[in-house]
């Protein structure tokens, strides 16, 4: 935050000594107005237009590169515009400037700035998801988008050691809803797991732990490094969507851990893992909605 504002008022800075200096080739150049349009009020709006798109496929651009954190997109874009605004003054000098007139660049800035304004303000939530997916991505978790869609993708999870888990590796689909944070993930396995607290047909999780405690401070790698692992860790047969599995886990636990140990070798190798199946004809009822805080209580 404080160098995005220390860019900001270098860039408004520059914006002032360009608009309010004499020219060095043309001292009579210099504006005392703030009439953005009175010179040619086609070109002006010809120059907002490039310059908005600019910025926005600049953004876009910026956003597929992971390395690339909320808080740099937006001081990229504000470099960008400020560079644009510190050259467009001696351009205004030849046929190369886009606008041809000091109003024009005034417009040229202060539409990429109002862009990316827009950009980082607009749509918390959804700058929220795209941050967390990046940390997953960037992490040791192998992802896989659904049509690039960056609220839906599928996770390449393995068992937690020192469990009748170990080893096995299974595909996991997650579904994050508009509201996230404030509202939970929806997660399900897509291969199947013997577990007292995952239906073995559909891979819909009982997550109490997360339907009670789930807080928009948790992010994606809370889940996958918590809170699942702790899950098969820690079974709960008293909540169970499994009966069998809870069953045999009450009564012979040692027979529990070996039914356990035979899913993972026979449904929990990598090859079926990527041999999961994919269709979404029934995803609703595969998906375990983990509710919002406000749902769990």
């Amino acid at each position: 935050m404080f160098l995005l504002v220390s860019v900001y008022y270098i860039f408004n800075r520059s914006a002032y000594r360009l608009l309010y200096t004499p020219s060095p080739v043309s001292p009579s150049r210099s504006i005392h107005s703030m009439a953005l349009f009175s010179a040619n009020p086609i070109r002006s709006a010809a120059t907002a237009a490039v310059i908005v798109s600019i910025a926005h496929f600049a953004t876009k651009l910026l956003g597929s590169v992971y390395a690339f954190q909320l808080t740099q997109l937006s001081i990229a874009v504000l470099t960008i515009a400020a560079l644009l605004f510190m050259c467009v003054d001696p351009l205004a000098q030849s046929d190369l400037c886009l606008a041809g007139n000091d109003e024009s660049a005034y417009v040229l800035c202060a539409c990429a700035r109002a862009h990316t304004v827009c950009y980082l303000y607009a749509n918390p939530n959804k700058r929220r998801i795209d941050t967390d997916v990046m940390k997953l991505m960037m992490s040791d978790y192998e992802v896989s988008l659904v049509n690039d869609n960056m609220q839906e993708f599928y996770v390449r999870f393995y068992g937690p050691t020192e469990t009748p888990f170990a080893g096995g590796v299974w595909k996991i689909h997650v579904e994050l809803p508009d509201q996230y944070p404030y509202k939970s993930p929806s997660i399900g396995f897509m291969n199947k797991i013997f577990h007292p607290n995952i239906d073995e047909l559909s891979g819909s999780v009982c997550l109490d732990v997360i339907n009670q405690t789930w807080s928009p401070m948790f992010d994606m790698i809370n889940i996958f490094e918590v809170f699942l692992p702790q899950l098969l860790r820690y079974p709960n047969p008293n909540d169970p969507l499994n009966g069998e599995a809870a069953a045999l886990l009450m009564r012979h636990p040692k027979e529990y851990d070996m039914k356990v140990k035979e899913y993972v070798n026979r449904y929990a190798t990598k090859e079926a893992a990527d041999a999961a199946n994919n269709d979404e004809e029934d995803q609703d009822e595969e998906m375990s909605d983990i509710g919002s805080i406000s749902d769990g209580e």
